[in-house]
């Protein structure tokens, strides 16, 4: 859990803490209503019945407690060791539901992220629909991509120029994911932009402040804070876009009028497909299509920033990525599907960069729907909540012998062994690497935020030189709770390369 001290200095996405701590207001009302509930305290949560240590919340204290069971600060956060990854990893989601922990993380309640446990119709239609097409995909999120960057991207010329690179990383990734998840026909509606990214934007602000209250005071305090008011209005904006769209396409498929996309159908028309029942609802439809721009603009974007940072921060690898890129793209005559999987060496930067920067030190978030006793007799309760402290889990890979030092390309030569070849990638898994989940239901979205990525970042390399400001060293990253983000406010400096423009290749 931050601190009160920690979370006053927060600047993430703009979001002013300290106007909410300090205002008399907002203090005075909150004590009246916490007194009016005393008497509605609730019993022992499940979590809380477990009786185990309650550590600190710094890094040291996570790496030290790995082996054991132990709480992070409060009762929030019960920590099982990285030894049951395996034991649980492919258990069935109505025993132990990842979905479940994963919005209750993100105080889905007031993020309006609990949509997203009334079904599976998201992950079935990212599993089934979505990955299996990623190949068709490449030529839509590269003209997409070329667009999104001179409609985001200042004119940047050959003097060098800075950039808030976390804000522009996410405002191209937010324009790719548009054109993915509700079509060409709505992509570049700023109605929907802007309803896409305030959502993101008020949801994480709502995320790290509610966290700091017990779990008790949430409903109160979520009364008062605006960033929850907006989820509300982005909700409400994204449901008015998408509506009529939803309507206009029913319409057209009971006329039989309706003209299919041979290469791709966008996310939304896929759920509409697959849905039934209460899914189908217009309603319903819009709000699931703008919760997942949650997961898939924003964690996408992390990770491009960390890789943006680390390349500028280790210039030296700037030039064989370059090379890698430019080789590859002259041999498939563009962006293809193959393109992508060749990329080795840009793949393996990218998952060293979230591997010394990672999104986050704890996950394997699992909710138990059912008690459960693990194999060394730990009893778990039903209605528990758990993570695990995946990140000094990783450090721990003995296949990794210098975890201390960042190398780019450690896992294109680990992926040269005899038998590896498809092993060590940005978006597989293995007992070490849990950033994505592990098993049967890791992230279904990693295949399509690795394309995203590595697409993002060769045009980048092929456009332009980058580093950063002279007067600067890489940005610190912004630690809130078990999250850590690149920093909002860190700059880097392009300049357009010889030859090079915008969209071009």
């Amino acid at each position: 859990m931050a601190s009160w001290k920690s979370l006053e200095k927060i600047q993430f996405y703009d979001l002013e803490i300290d106007p909410l701590l300090h205002s008399n207001y907002v203090w005075v009302s909150l004590l009246v209503l916490a007194v009016l509930s005393i008497p509605l305290f609730q019993p022992k949560t499940s979590n809380e019945s477990i009786d185990v240590p309650i550590v600190g919340p710094e890094r040291s204290w996570i790496a030290r407690w790995r082996n054991s069971l132990f709480k992070l600060s409060g009762n929030d956060m019960v920590i099982l060791p990285t030894k049951f990854v395996d034991e649980l990893r492919n258990v069935p989601e109505d025993e132990l539901s990842s979905i479940i922990a994963n919005t209750d993380n993100f105080q889905g309640v007031y993020s309006a992220t609990t949509i997203l446990t009334e079904s599976n119709l998201h992950s079935r239609v990212l599993r089934t629909k979505l990955t299996p097409k990623l190949g068709p995909l490449i030529p839509i999120i590269r003209d997409e991509l070329g667009y999104a960057m001179t409609q985001e991207m200042p004119d940047i010329g050959g003097e060098w120029q800075g950039v808030d690179a976390f804000n522009l990383i996410i405002r191209l990734v937010s324009r790719v994911s548009s054109r993915l998840f509700v079509g060409e026909d709505l992509c570049r509606s700023m109605t929907w932009l802007s309803a896409s990214r305030g959502y993101t934007e008020n949801a994480f602000k709502s995320i790290i402040l509610l966290r700091i209250f017990p779990q008790w005071m949430r409903w109160y305090v979520a009364e008062f804070v605006p960033y929850v008011w907006l989820i509300r209005w982005h909700l409400y904006q994204a449901q008015r876009a998408l509506k009529p769209l939803i309507a206009t396409r029913r319409e057209e498929h009971a006329a039989g009028t309706f003209v299919r996309d041979e290469k791709f159908e966008n996310l939304l028309q896929l759920m509409d497909d697959e849905a039934t029942g209460n899914d189908a609802r217009p309603d319903k439809l819009a709000g699931r299509t703008l919760v997942l721009t949650l997961a898939s603009s924003h964690t996408t974007s992390m990770a491009a920033c960390q890789a943006l940072f680390q390349l500028c921060e280790h210039p030296e690898y700037i030039l064989e990525l370059r090379e890698e890129v430019r080789n590859v793209v002259e041999e498939d005559k563009g962006w293809r599907k193959t393109t992508l999987t060749k990329l080795r060496k840009l793949d393996s930067f990218i998952k060293e960069s979230q591997r010394v920067h990672p999104p986050s030190l704890l996950g394997f978030k699992r909710a138990f729907l059912k008690q459960r006793t693990l194999s060394d007799g730990t009893f778990i309760p039903q209605g528990a909540h758990t993570l695990m402290a995946i990140q000094p889990h990783q450090q721990r890979d003995p296949s990794i012998p210098d975890p201390e030092v960042f190398d780019g390309l450690r896992y294109y030569r680990m992926r040269q062994q005899e038998g590896h070849g498809n092993k060590h990638q940005f978006a597989t898994t293995d007992p070490y690497t849990l950033h994505f989940g592990h098993g049967k239901y890791a992230c279904p979205g990693r295949f399509l935020a690795s394309n995203v990525i590595k697409l993002l970042l060769g045009q980048l390399l092929l456009d332009f030189d980058m580093r950063f400001p002279p007067s600067q060293g890489r940005p610190e990253n912004i630690r809130v709770h078990e999250y850590n983000f690149p920093n909002p406010h860190g700059k880097v400096e392009l300049r357009l390369r010889e030859g090079a423009h915008h969209s071009d290749s």
